[in-house]
């Protein structure tokens, strides 16, 4: 110790002397590293900063007039160190393994939550076409009572859920028609609790797969269009999870605008006023949310989900249908002929361009 001692004191009263003399720090910066290295080694030995500018005192044996540094402070402050760091690495290893165990529970929740493991539902598996399914689906719109007994199964959007007591009621949707579903756990079963809790915690308009029995409800749903029917659930899977944030609901799409009926204008024709509106706040008419045209065009893969939109685009294919029918019965061939435009109306876009008679002319998208 005491010739540790001297070293720092050398050190510092060099580094003293190279500052006096105005040397830069290049000259005397590794006297520096070397001081604050037996600093450290200091305090770690004597359990103390070193903070005195001369050596330690020794103490003089009664009997012999050696010197000799006491060896008993120096052999506790060892053993205070070695307690201090002990607990310190007993707290940390606690500490880990309590981070671990959080860590642990966290992720078994996740699990549960998303239904890995479970037999009967879950987020399922991507689907890649890699292989034919051998999966048998059933039409929403081809559930009848007659089907009473018959396990089925269905795909479609999941437009509502509800979360009653420890069951969940389910509206599936697919094109223009729905059915609903249920689900109630039984009390002793922990898996047909967290079951509920998936089937609540899904974001409407996932695409979900859904089998289960056929039963005939003792009064008509009257929110679904198979309103003689339920399905009782047996699986459930989610095939394509939504956003959780919808930018409007399907409901709030499909309700119908008062003032432009009362007015006798079209359902959803454009108004000024509608830029004006809050989205997603109540009409002062009824006190209902509706849903202005301009947040429709900006989420149209959203609004053609509507009944009104659906039906508009059956009406268009049937016109267009009927059209087909009558010129094939009437010996006509229908043919597929490129046109020829005089411009660019792409917008801008890449266009095939083409030599007409010696004229620029454009091949027409349609």
């Amino acid at each position: 110790m005491e010739e540790l001692s001297n070293k720092i004191i050398e050190y510092g009263n060099s580094i003293k002397q190279a500052k006096q003399e105005g040397k830069p720090k290049e000259e005397w910066g590794g006297l520096l590293e070397l001081m604050l290295a037996a600093k450290a080694k200091y305090k770690q030995i004597m359990g103390e900063d070193f903070g005195g500018t001369t050596a330690p005192k020794v103490a003089t044996a009664a009997t012999g007039g050696s010197t000799a540094v006491g060896a008993m402070p120096l052999e506790k402050n060892r053993e205070k160190v070695a307690a201090k760091a002990a607990l310190k690495a007993e707290k940390e290893a606690k500490k880990a393994a309590q981070r671990a165990e959080r860590e642990r529970l966290q992720r078994e929740k996740a699990e549960r939550l998303a239904g890995i493991g479970q037999e009967t539902f879950g987020d399922a598996a991507l689907v890649q076409s890699r292989e034919r399914s051998s999966k048998l689906w059933t039409n929403i719109q081809d559930l009848q009572p007659d089907m009473e007994g018959k396990e089925v199964l269905v795909r479609g959007y999941m437009q509502t859920s509800r979360l009653v007591g420890k069951g969940t009621f389910v509206l599936l949707r697919s094109s223009l028609y729905s059915v609903q579903a249920v689900y109630f756990a039984a009390d002793s079963t922990q898996a047909g609790a967290a079951m509920v809790k998936y089937i609540s915690g899904l974001p409407l308009e996932s695409v979900v797969d859904i089998q289960g029995i056929v039963t005939v409800p003792q009064h008509p749903v009257e929110k679904a269009t198979q309103k003689l029917v339920e399905l009782q659930i047996t699986t459930f899977y989610c095939i394509s999870k939504a956003s959780p944030h919808m930018p409007f609901l399907l409901e709030d799409a499909a309700r119908p605008d008062v003032k432009h009926v009362a007015h006798s204008q079209a359902v959803g024709a454009y108004s000024a006023e509608d830029d004006m509106k809050e989205e997603g706040k109540p009409s002062a008419e009824d006190g209902l949310v509706r849903v202005g045209q301009e947040i429709r065009l900006d989420h149209r893969w959203i609004d053609l989900r509507t009944p009104a939109n659906q039906a508009i685009f059956r009406i268009e294919s049937m016109v267009g249908t009927l059209f087909r029918e009558f010129l094939t019965q009437n010996a006509f061939v229908e043919i597929h002929t490129p046109k020829l435009i005089g411009g660019a109306s792409e917008g801008g876009s890449e266009v095939f361009r083409v030599d007409y008679f010696g004229q620029p002319a454009c091949l027409g998208r349609w």
